[in-house]
């Protein structure tokens, strides 16, 4: 399959496993993954870990519906059946390449910001979820059954965590987080 695709125009680094992915992560392109023994999970949770993101194009042999939709929801931008019918696979990778462009930069922000957003106290997290509703610092003590104060100085502890920010780069860091 690799030398068929070379054919085509479209370089192809094959590893074993996951792991071994990790021990050589590229700078650049693809990552076509087959869809099993819960490779897409490890593979998401690797690049969250690194902070890297690279799209990638899952396949199995006849997959279900819910694995494929269940591999977009992890991240995937492309899925094909096994890779049998190269001319079809190539097509499926050419697909995903465009998708790369609308959705790679925005998976790849996500990754940063949940990466800041986990940096967060509960506390923390509770009171910039109530600011993210709309809430005043007041109306989030209230919610949260804490003084006026209280809220104040989480609020001040949370936008240094997250970089110096003001509440609405936090907030959009909290919906950027979310779209992991």
């Amino acid at each position: 399959m690799s030398y068929e695709m070379s054919k085509r125009g479209i370089y192809i680094v094959p590893f074993e496993a996951v792991e071994e992915l990790a021990s050589r992560w590229p700078d650049a392109g693809m990552i076509l993954i087959a869809d099993d023994n819960n490779n897409i999970a490890m593979l998401t949770e690797l690049m969250l870990q690194m902070e890297k993101w690279l799209p990638f194009v899952a396949f199995a042999e006849n997959p279900t519906t819910s694995q494929i939709v269940r591999a977009v929801n992890e991240g995937a931008v492309g899925y094909s059946d096994t890779p049998t019918d190269v001319d079809e696979f190539c097509r499926t990778v050419e697909e995903a390449r465009v998708a790369i462009d609308r959705i790679g930069h925005i998976r790849s922000r996500a990754i940063k910001a949940k990466k800041s957003i986990e940096s967060l106290t509960r506390r923390e997290m509770e009171v910039l979820e109530g600011l993210a509703q709309g809430l005043t610092n007041r109306a989030v003590a209230e919610q949260l059954e804490i003084s006026h104060r209280t809220v104040e100085i989480h609020r001040a502890n949370l936008l240094t965590k997250l970089g110096d920010v003001g509440i609405n780069a936090a907030i959009r860091l909290l919906i950027e987080a979310r779209i992991i």
